[in-house]
């Protein structure tokens, strides 16, 4: 019986934390799909545009061994794009547990599906990783420069 497991996210500036998700995700079931949010959707609810395009962010999860198919969020768990996928189970980070989300509590119910919450990584995150590249970028750009010149 194909189990059909399915997350969400940005997946921007993919980092171990992203790996240990979607690791974890495939090991539920036998098909993980996954819902690449557009530009427009992140810019609606982290208030800054990706670093990454949505075309570069779709290869780069397309090409992870455990993800089977990847599709485009436009909104958050859109039932009639969702539906027709038979979801088991939607899993996100433990971060996401006990936060207001009226759009994932809807699509449970409508899929009748689980919800399931995977460890959130402590150790790294993308806007850790931002901020020190951020904090670095003088020097990144000085051995830009360094290497131009020689």
């Amino acid at each position: 019986m194909k189990k059909v497991i399915f997350t969400s996210g940005s997946w921007d500036i993919i980092n171990e934390g992203h790996i240990n998700l979607l690791q974890g995700a495939k090991k539920l079931g036998n098909e993980l799909i996954i819902d690449i949010s557009t530009n427009k959707l992140i810019k609606s609810y982290k208030f800054i545009n990706p670093i990454m395009t949505l075309k570069e962010r779709m290869k780069i999860v397309k090409s992870l061994k455990f993800v089977d198919k990847v599709i485009i969020q436009r909104d958050f768990f859109d039932i009639k794009q969702l539906s027709k996928y038979n979801i088991y189970a939607i899993v996100l980070g433990s971060d996401w547990k006990n936060k207001p989300f009226p759009a994932l509590t809807n699509a449970i119910k409508q899929l009748k599906c689980k919800m399931i919450y995977l460890p959130y990584t402590q150790s790294t995150s993308s806007s850790n990783i931002k901020k020190r590249i951020i904090t670095q970028a003088v020097e990144i750009l000085e051995a830009q420069n360094i290497r131009k010149n020689v």
